[in-house]
């Protein structure tokens, strides 16, 4: 039996990288292969590889939006567990293992995030020393990644899906989609832990980093804090994160502050 669904998303000439995220076929290891394209002439680099190997299940999406992508994927899964990947990370077999392992050990868990380090082998962010829950682990500064995320297929089950109006490619809003998904599944009582094991390496860069450059994400940083902690508490972290730009980078916070209000006041239309 499949054991676990290896989710990767892509989009346009992103396909062509998807091959080098591949390992050597391991038996009840699947790959779903997710690709969005804005043009039908990127359906022509789609390669080979991946129509050839038995363990790869290919679909497609026209137009854009992350989460959308991330929706597709979990529409399609069939295994008992599923990994969250991208098309510039390297997973490893041992990696793999360990995440089968993690689950079979431990029932009690829903959702696991685990570590991924950049391609020197260096951890580019802070995680916790040891195994503990998401809600403790974010109190001691952690925040969450895509490619650190895998869940049992009964999460899907239950209904938990990406929310389309955060992440790349969405109207107003560039980011935060997967602060989003683990704020729901702690709403429906979900058990999720940050466990201390390696599965692979990244590219460092995340969309986040363009807080002070990008209104957009400077909209979902207010939009995400809204979503997960309420109006009054998303002002106050608004508040101290624009002060911190001041303090240790000379950034005017008024532009800053503004921008994540207005993403407090976009997502209020629809959830808060």
């Amino acid at each position: 039996m499949t054991k676990i669904d290896v989710l990767i998303c892509t989009i346009d000439a992103g396909i062509t990288r998807v091959p080098k995220v591949l390992l050597e076929h391991m038996e009840g290891v699947r790959y779903v292969v997710s690709m969005q394209y804005t043009e039908e002439r990127f359906l022509q680099q789609v390669p080979e590889v991946l129509k050839e190997r038995t363990d790869v299940e290919l679909c497609y999406l026209q137009g854009r939006g992350l989460s959308r992508n991330r929706n597709m994927a979990l529409s399609h899964v069939t295994s008992d567990v599923l990994l969250i990947a991208d098309d510039d990370e390297r997973l490893t077999k041992e990696g793999i293992e360990s995440i089968i392992t993690t689950y079979e050990q431990q029932p009690q868990l829903d959702i696991a995030l685990f570590r991924m380090t950049d391609e020197q082998g260096h951890f580019f962010k802070r995680y916790p020393s040891e195994q503990m829950s998401y809600e403790k682990a974010i109190k001691q500064g952690y925040y969450v990644a895509s490619w650190e995320m895998t869940m049992r297929r009964t999460v899907v089950e239950k209904g938990l899906r990406f929310n389309e109006l955060f992440g790349l490619g969405s109207d107003e809003l560039a980011c935060g989609e997967e602060d989003v998904f683990l704020k729901d599944a702690l709403d429906q009582g979900l058990q999720i832990a940050c466990v201390p094991i390696v599965i692979g390496s990244t590219n460092p860069h995340t969309t986040g980093e363009q807080f002070t450059k990008s209104p957009k994400v400077q909209r979902s940083k207010g939009a995400t804090f809204a979503y997960c902690y309420g109006t009054a508490n998303a002002l106050y972290r608004c508040a101290k994160e624009s002060l911190h730009y001041l303090v240790f980078h000379g950034k005017n916070p008024f532009p800053l502050f503004w921008n994540q209000w207005k993403g407090i006041q976009y997502i209020k239309r629809y959830h808060v």
